[in-house]
């Protein structure tokens, strides 16, 4: 039996889960606040080297957004943590805006009409075609409803494919926003496979969004070369089948912006090289243009724009870093050269802000300023050869006066863990007695 307390999570989450991913803020270590002012809404977070991460908007009416919000950042004051809120809609953004958040745009959402969707038309002959190829080869796609019969082997296979998904990933499943298959334990979820020879070939992990009615398509799981046309078989007959159990609207998630599909040339940049990191990694492909095009092709009805909102309104890179913590542990670890200085070149351009290397990195938790350590014992000094992919970090503010400062490198060497203190993660993990209640 669910607690008490997560019991009144999702009396909020079935009234007021509009988000795509808000079925997701009942699954992992999320810690709830209740607002004193709005006593049926809730805010699911996380901590994270100072950061308090909201997954997704606020559960609470729309009228309510901003009031929940600014008593929230109240909280998070309190406790001396930065805060931001990931993958917020427009309406949460407004809000945020209000009581003094910054944004930066991270990616589109399609949505579709389930009534409306259809494949017809030369546009998606190649999509049809595909689609065929796959029933021709005598795939079926069924949906598995674990909480009427289990199936061991079905299961086992299931287990499987997302065995070998996260070992080519090189960690574990995601967290977060992200959810995870749950077979054990399934809820509101819903499961579809794509079936062949009686095996599966891959499988979707939906979740609910109560109050518009809705369906995400949480997860994906394939083979490492299924058939042709499996995952859009998978994709098309699911929306089939949702419709026929009455669900009006579908999404397949959000799609990482390119510098092309921003609204601004720099906020673009920044997304494409900064938030990469953090986005990268979180699966399924491996750039931004062929995962949103992979959406397109099934004709969305209309895309909504998803936010990173923050505050301080100023940007902090360690916000990133919480973000890249939080959904995968072991992408921090793993990261390597190139994504750093990918990562660092989108933040200095952020609105041509300048940012003092030396002072950035004094901020970071450990593991991270163990790498930038490791970019800048690489940077080339006038006269000395360049090393492919760094050059650029030779002209990032602070460069210089940390290279010709032993003082200042050896205190980043302390902080990366050969020496000293280690890291400076700022702001305590746990929340002291404040407005509101939480967990």
């Amino acid at each position: 039996m669910p607690s008490p307390e997560l019991e009144r999570v999702f009396t909020a989450l079935k009234k007021y889960g509009y988000q795509s991913q808000s079925y997701n803020v009942v699954t992992g270590d999320k810690r709830y606040f209740f607002p004193a002012t709005v006593p049926d809404a809730v805010v699911a977070y996380v901590v994270v080297s100072g950061v308090a991460l909201v997954a997704g908007d606020p559960l609470c009416d729309e009228r309510d957004i901003r009031d929940v919000c600014s008593e929230f950042l109240g909280f998070c004051q309190q406790n001396g943590w930065k805060c931001a809120f990931q993958a917020v809609t427009l309406r949460t953004l407004e809000a945020l805006q209000f009581v003094g958040f910054g944004f930066i745009k991270i990616g589109e959402e399609p949505f579709f009409r389930l009534n409306d969707f259809s494949l017809d038309g030369g546009k998606f002959r190649d999509l049809r075609r595909d689609i065929r190829r796959a029933q021709a080869d005598g795939m079926t796609i069924v949906e598995y409803l674990p909480n009427d019969h289990r199936d061991p082997a079905i299961e086992l296979e299931m287990e499987e494919l997302s065995k070998a998904w996260a070992e080519k990933k090189g960690s574990g499943e995601f967290g977060f926003l992200v959810g995870n298959p749950e077979i054990a334990d399934p809820g509101g979820r819903k499961y579809f496979l794509a079936m062949l020879n009686g095996h599966v070939e891959a499988f979707c992990v939906c979740t609910p969004i109560y109050e518009r009615n809705g369906i995400y398509f949480d997860l994906l799981r394939r083979k490492d070369r299924p058939v042709r046309g499996t995952v859009e078989f998978l994709i098309v007959d699911s929306f089939r089948q949702l419709k026929e159990q009455g669900y009006e609207l579908v999404t397949l998630g959000t799609a990482p912006l390119s510098g092309e599909h921003a609204d601004d040339p720099v906020q673009g940049w920044f997304i494409e090289l900064a938030m990469d990191v953090a986005f990268h990694r979180l699966g399924y492909f491996y750039s931004f243009k062929p995962i949103y095009e992979f959406k397109e092709q099934f004709g969305p009805d209309f895309w909504e724009s998803r936010y990173l909102a923050y505050h301080p309104a100023r940007f902090n890179p360690v916000v990133i870093y919480a973000l890249l913590k939080a959904y995968d542990p072991a992408a921090v670890r793993n990261l390597s050269q190139k994504q750093l200085v990918a990562a660092w070149d989108g933040i200095v351009s952020l609105a041509g802000t300048p940012v003092d290397l030396a002072e950035w990195v004094a901020h970071l938790p450990a593991e991270t300023a163990h790498g930038i350590t490791g970019l800048i014992s690489h940077v080339p000094k006038p006269g000395m050869p360049t090393i492919p992919g760094l050059p650029k970090l030779t002209r990032l503010p602070g460069i210089e006066r940390l290279m010709e400062t032993p003082h200042a490198l050896n205190r980043l060497r302390q902080m990366a863990g050969f020496g000293g203190t280690g890291g400076n993660e700022t702001g305590p993990e746990h929340p002291s007695d404040g407005s509101g209640t939480k967990s």
